[in-house]
């Protein structure tokens, strides 16, 4: 059996770290998270210009950095990470936008505005030190790097950082462009994989997903249904969903079944008791 099945993974999965606690995909968010119930997080991953793979959602840095008030970086605009040296990103803020700008913040839960300003774009060594030393397992998602330089390697180089953290049993390896998972099982065939979707399910679910060789399936939750989680798990699938914030659509996919929520809100979703139909 897969050593990541074998751990006590809860149903609760922190998004980008928790981003409703703090500035997602960084290690104060993951903190929060795993001191509130989390009991795992998710985090993305992508490649900069140099070759290091770096903790960050969007594929501009604008959103979630203090790059477009930063007077050096004006004529780079629109701020494409994969176009940016680590060293550069490692001098932007990743949490100063968080304190303006967070479309949904948790407000009990905070620490001072200079801890969370004073947050910087993670490496993924960091993460997986963070992991590792905690044993707090990690949902890590390969963002999509078509058209880009790092599109041939990037699954080579998670590979090999995986290898090097020694984080075995502690890391799921999910995306949404299915041929990295692919990629990944050939050269590694013991990692466990994920096949992340949104919108529509691959035509032959069930056999898609086993050629792929996935031990999990990451639908958006209004995706699934409990016959559809009754099939999933018959064919020997775990089923994580995303992103749910709410504890009805919570409690209502636990009696569906599904074995994980992803969701800003760890906090919120702690404790809870499924609703069985």
């Amino acid at each position: 059996m897969d050593p990541f099945l074998l751990r006590p993974f809860g149903p609760i999965c922190a998004h980008r770290g928790g981003s409703s606690l703090a500035p997602e995909n960084t290690l104060l968010a993951a903190r929060y998270a795993m001191a509130l119930g989390a009991h795992c997080w998710e985090l993305d991953v992508q490649l900069s210009a140099d070759g290091e793979l770096l903790v960050i959602h969007d594929d501009t840095l604008a959103r979630t950095t203090d790059v477009a008030a930063r007077p050096e970086f004006a004529a780079r605009a629109p701020w494409l990470v994969h176009e940016f040296l680590a060293e550069e990103v490692r001098t932007l803020s990743a949490g100063a936008w968080f304190l303006e700008s967070a479309p949904h913040r948790d407000m009990e839960h905070q620490t001072d505005r200079e801890e969370i300003a004073a947050q910087r774009v993670p490496t993924l060594r960091e993460a997986l030190a963070l992991t590792r030393a905690h044993r707090f397992p990690m949902n890590l998602e390969i963002k999509d790097h078509a058209g880009q330089p790092g599109d041939g390697l990037v699954v080579a180089r998670v590979l090999d950082l995986l290898a090097e953290a020694q984080c075995d049993g502690l890391v799921l390896l999910s995306s949404f462009r299915h041929e990295y998972l692919a990629q990944a099982r050939a050269l590694c065939p013991s990692l466990p994989t994920a096949a992340l979707v949104e919108d529509r399910h691959p035509d032959n679910l069930i056999d898609f997903l086993r050629r792929l060789g996935v031990m999990a399936y990451h639908p958006e939750y209004t995706m699934v249904d409990a016959a559809l989680v009754h099939e999933l798990h018959a064919a020997g699938l775990r089923v994580h969903v995303w992103t749910v914030n709410e504890r009805a659509h919570a409690r209502a996919l636990l009696g569906m079944g599904v074995d994980a929520l992803i969701t800003d809100w760890p906090q919120r979703l702690a404790n809870l008791a499924p609703v069985v139909a």
